[in-house]
């Protein structure tokens, strides 16, 4: 009966909390490009709003961005919206705001040079950016996205405040289930270290790599 819980709390980490912090990063992370080239425009009507929003999501817990999302935008629209999507909205909404701040350093570190170059070969200001600054953001900042990464993925258990089955709510039934409360959540904060603890490494060897390959 133990081994069956377990499993199915596996099943519940892989199905829901990795599924939905995967998906929110999907979403987030295209977005946040253009957010931070936004957040470095000249034209303050385009980077004061990217600014507000990401200071004002970054100043908020997520738990009340998913409340607001959830009850608000049936409110507006008319429309009903599931638990997940509003818990994927949220998380995605969130992330945005983290990851354009770490796009945008490392726009802000790559040499001037890199720009004149783009620009002198032909390519448009868009397209500089797309295909020579960006990509060496992203190089720079793979740790820091990896980490907020791994971040998202413990804030997904948030989710399960409305509704959204995940992991902890899967530790719970299994606790009412078979009795074991220690054992159960014991599980659980293993699981969760285990991933987060192989996570932070391979991100330190990242980073280590990037730091022999600039010297």
């Amino acid at each position: 009966m133990i081994g069956q819980h377990c499993l199915a709390l596996i099943i519940a980490l892989l199905q829901y909390n990795v599924s939905l912090t995967a998906a929110a990063i999907v979403i987030a992370l295209p977005i946040s490009c253009l957010c931070a080239l936004a957040r470095l425009s000249p034209l303050a009507w385009i980077s004061y709003p990217m600014r507000w929003y990401v200071n004002t999501l970054r100043s908020l817990p997520l738990v009340l961005v998913m409340f607001w999302i959830y009850i608000l935008i049936p409110m507006l629209t008319r429309m009903p919206v599931s638990s997940y999507w509003s818990a994927l909205i949220a998380l995605a909404c969130f992330e945005v705001a983290y990851f354009t701040e770490f796009i945008r350093a490392g726009i802000q570190s790559v040499s001037a040079h890199q720009w004149s170059a783009g620009l002198a070969s032909g390519l448009s200001r868009f397209q500089t950016a797309r295909h020579v600054v960006l990509p060496q953001a992203l190089r720079r900042m793979a740790p820091a996205l990896l980490t907020q990464s791994l971040v998202a993925f413990q804030d997904s258990t948030i989710s399960s405040v409305i509704g959204v089955p995940e992991i902890l709510q899967e530790t719970t039934v299994a606790n009412a289930q078979g009795q074991d409360t220690v054992f159960y959540y014991a599980f659980l904060a293993m699981t969760f270290f285990v991933i987060c603890f192989l996570t932070s490494r391979a991100v330190k060897a990242m980073d280590k790599r990037y730091q022999l390959l600039r010297n």
